[in-house]
């Protein structure tokens, strides 16, 4: 008959190692950083991945420019805001120089403001924004169309019912006026509406703006203030004078206008 032998013993951990357990714990630690570097690794590949097939879609010739397309032009032929623009038909969108494009339409006579932008997958949208013609001045070949800012517009045969800026000039489109010019134009620009299509012709001198309001009638306005005012009073002065008493209406001092001899309307 056996007799049960002693029970075993477990051997004690060799000295300096760690606790099982805690050993455990390490591996899985060492395998959770392990499992977090390949997810960062895969993310990076990723959009790695993903920036070079747009690089090389945005080449492809699946978003080339397929057209230049333009709006708001009136006075401005489209051919010449293309031209100007310099953007190919066939090249890559994203190569397209937007801001070189915009100055160089900018730079027509006609176009005030510019706005360019990409619609994907294939056009390109020139939007402008073009000047208003205010006054004409006379040149060699005939009138000089210009807006407010002095922009010489273009030339024409008849300066139609613009106002006329006295003196000849030798502008062309593109050009800008200057100086006293400039200075009669913006007051132009500030005119109560209902006195500026009375307006026939304009001209500076020591007096300041002085205009030509038809029927050989002449105001002198002196500076740009009080406009609405300066126009009130003249139109008052004309409407109770006698023309034999004179033709040439001053309301620099719009409280106090004076008629003076001058003029043709009589």
């Amino acid at each position: 008959m056996r007799t049960a032998g002693p029970a075993p013993t477990k051997r004690p951990a060799p000295v300096g190692s760690p606790h099982p357990r805690l050993r455990d714990r390490r591996v899985e630690v060492a395998r959770r950083v392990g499992r977090r570097r390949r997810r960062r690794l895969n993310v990076i590949l990723a959009l790695v991945a993903t920036v070079v097939w747009s690089l090389v879609g945005l080449r492809s010739g699946l978003l080339d420019v397929d057209r230049v397309q333009v709006a708001g032009a009136d006075r401005t032929a489209p051919a010449s805001i293309r031209d100007a623009a310099g953007i190919a038909l066939g090249s890559p969108m994203v190569e397209a120089d937007l801001d070189r494009a915009a100055r160089a339409v900018s730079a027509l006579p006609w176009v005030d403001e510019v706005r360019i932008q990409r619609l994907w997958p294939g056009t390109v949208r020139v939007v402008v924004t073009e000047r208003t013609a205010l006054a004409a001045v006379p040149v060699a070949e005939g009138w000089a169309r210009v807006d407010a800012k002095g922009r010489v517009l273009d030339v024409v045969a008849r300066r139609g019912d613009l106002v006329t800026l006295a003196g000849r000039r030798s502008v062309g489109p593109g050009d800008t006026l200057t100086g006293t010019d400039r200075s009669v134009l913006a007051t132009l620009s500030r005119l109560p509406s209902d006195l500026r299509p009375m307006v026939e012709g304009a001209t500076s001198d020591d007096r300041g703006l002085v205009l030509a309001v038809g029927d050989g009638w002449t105001v002198v306005v002196g500076s740009g203030d009080a406009l609405v005012a300066k126009a009130a009073a003249a139109r008052a002065v004309r409407a109770a004078s006698d023309p034999a008493d004179g033709c040439v209406i001053d309301v620099r001092v719009p409280d106090a206008p004076v008629l003076t001899p001058g003029g043709s309307c009589g």
